[in-house]
């Protein structure tokens, strides 16, 4: 069975050199054996693995017994579409194959020499540009003291019922419950989009929210405190809808249209009907009617100031649990953590703030520092732990305000640990609560370095639409494009990436792999020769890319290396 399988079997790997594609590397390998090793007293299996720096990663076993295999021009076949996870020391290896034949009677195991199918890895769909950088909450504690505190809860179409999900942001209005103050003010403000059916939506979610509150204060409230609550109704009117259009991330043209629909003089339905057809209907569907489905809960405290001197003393001694949690208030918590650049003091208050205060804030700004530390750390492990803790507080922080800053760097966080779907998610919900234009451009174009990441060209082309015409974003189009095999439109996008940023390096260096791709030697060896003067630690990676093998002893090639 040895003999007969080292002389005859087939395997055939697509693509091959091996291709990085974000976290992972995707391949299809196909096994064919010759009908013989298809024995009921023995078996005969195939082992696939990865072989790099002395180690060994199994990835699959084709196991040809009858029910596993099918026939394909006559002989057993197995095709199968195999992966296995992508760290940078696995770019120089070998896709190997080793066979096994067992004696089913006694379990005596033969073995074929191990075969190299495939070599890897080419990482060119790793060259996308991302950015994810969110930072601490713009510190407005002198000027803002006294403004209150706002999050949103967000309801399904035609709904007026609180959502399952909402357990956690609920507990922040039982924490309000709890608060022994004198008095507070409550505003609730509540909001229909236009698109939506139901009467009266927006006074029924508004009554809701206030319902709820004032079951809690008769079950948990012990301090007697005077409570005024006052409801704003938005009606389903088309002035909200205006307002965040002309806020969105929708291309001019778009944006145009749908405006002129809706300062004509059609009736509203009319004009809902006529937005339907507009190129800015999906996106308006997506991510901003639900953004209309709102109720907003403000609650106004005033509180007292103290010097900067007396608030980092203060704090600092809360911190090292030598001073009562209430000497200072949440935003004085927050403003002294503002007057260290230390991120160590910095975790520090920023945890106290989250004992004592269990606001939003403090959790956002927790999460930017284990966020920082994360970015600061070179060891795998000891990043994730910080990145994980960087979720944990930002998912508190979005549970009590969930607004697009909270959900972008959410999102960002993790987009960095790997986990794609989650941080897709959030870049869809970020998007949804709409913000300025340039927020918004810079969430499409993280959302679309994580769909180029994760294989989905298309959307990320889609995504890149509404992201503005920045260097990041030309940069992945241009990827996107080469990716699809659209080489004219990436060799566009690049130019256009080098007008914005002349002597980025690694501009240069998409252009010599798409001079690679397209055989314009021309344009892989000027690309080669200005990223390499650029930045030497390119000339290292043109040498080890097999992107260029086919190159490796042509002059365009070797002169990119000689200035």
């Amino acid at each position: 069975m040895i003999r007969t399988a080292e002389k005859k079997q087939e395997v055939t790997v697509q693509p091959n050199p091996l291709a990085a594609n974000g976290q992972q590397v995707n391949f299809e390998l196909k096994a064919q054996v010759p009908e013989k090793l298809v024995k009921y007293k023995q078996t005969y299996k195939l082992d696939i693995y990865y072989e790099y720096d002395l180690e060994r990663e199994n990835i699959a076993t084709y196991n040809f017994q009858f029910g596993e295999f099918i026939y394909e021009g006559g002989e057993p076949t197995i095709t199968k579409q195999l992966s296995f996870p992508y760290t940078p020391e696995k770019n120089k290896g070998r896709l190997m194959v080793q066979g096994r034949a067992i004696d089913n009677e006694d379990g005596d195991v033969r073995y074929t020499d191990p075969e190299q199918v495939a070599t890897g890895l080419v990482t060119t769909p790793l060259l996308l540009v991302r950015n994810n950088d969110f930072n601490f909450i713009p510190d407005t504690y002198k000027e803002k003291a006294d403004q209150p505190a706002r999050f949103d809860f967000f309801f399904e179409e035609n709904q007026a019922k609180l959502r399952s999900n909402l357990g956690a942001r609920l507990q922040v209005l039982d924490q309000y419950v709890l608060d022994n103050v004198d008095a507070q003010k409550i505003t609730i403000t509540a909001s229909q989009s236009p698109d939506e059916s139901g009467s009266r939506l927006a006074e029924k979610r508004a009554q809701t929210l206030e319902d709820y509150y004032r079951k809690k204060l008769r079950t948990l409230d012990y301090s007697g405190k005077k409570v005024n609550v006052q409801t704003n109704i938005q009606e389903a009117g088309l002035d909200a809808l205006v307002q965040k259009l002309q806020a969105s991330a929708l291309p001019k043209e778009e944006k145009d249209e749908a405006l002129a629909i809706l300062n004509s003089d059609q009736s509203q339905q009319a004009k809902l009907n006529a937005l339907k057809q507009a190129q800015a209907y999906d996106y308006i569907e997506r991510y901003i009617f639900p953004g209309l489905r709102t109720a907003r809960v403000e609650m106004n405290y005033n509180r007292s100031r103290k010097s900067d001197y007396q608030l980092y003393i203060l704090a600092k001694k809360i911190a090292e649990e030598k001073a009562d949690a209430d000497e200072l208030t949440e935003q004085e918590l927050q403003y002294a953590a503002t007057l260290t650049p230390l991120l160590a003091e910095k975790r520090k208050l920023y945890e106290a703030a989250v004992k004592t205060t269990d606001k939003w804030p403090a959790y956002y700004n927790l999460g930017v520092v284990y966020n920082e530390m994360a970015r600061k750390d070179y060891r795998p492990e000891a990043k994730k732990a910080l990145l994980d803790k960087a979720i944990h507080n930002l998912s508190f922080a979005g549970f009590r305000n969930p607004s697009p800053q909270v959900y972008y760097s959410l999102a960002s966080a993790y987009h960095q640990r790997g986990d794609m779907l989650e941080a897709l998610q959030y870049y869809d919900y970020a998007i949804k609560l709409g913000a300025e234009e340039s927020v918004l451009q810079q969430i499409f174009a993280d959302k679309a370095a994580l769909e180029i990441e994760i294989g989905q060209y298309n959307d990320a082309i889609a995504s890149l639409h509404y992201a503005g015409d920045s260097y990041q974003t030309n940069m992945n189009l241009g990827l996107s494009y080469m990716l699809k095999e659209n080489f004219e439109g990436a060799e566009r996008f690049y130019n256009r990436a080098i007008e914005l940023k002349p002597d980025d390096a690694l501009a240069y260096y998409s252009m010599a792999l798409l001079g690679a791709r397209t055989q314009n030697e021309p344009l892989l060896k000027h690309g080669l020769l200005r990223a390499i003067q650029a930045d030497r630690t390119y000339m290292e990676r043109a040498i080890n890319d097999p992107e260029f093998e086919a190159y490796r002893s042509k002059e365009s090639y070797k002169d990119a290396f000689k200035r």
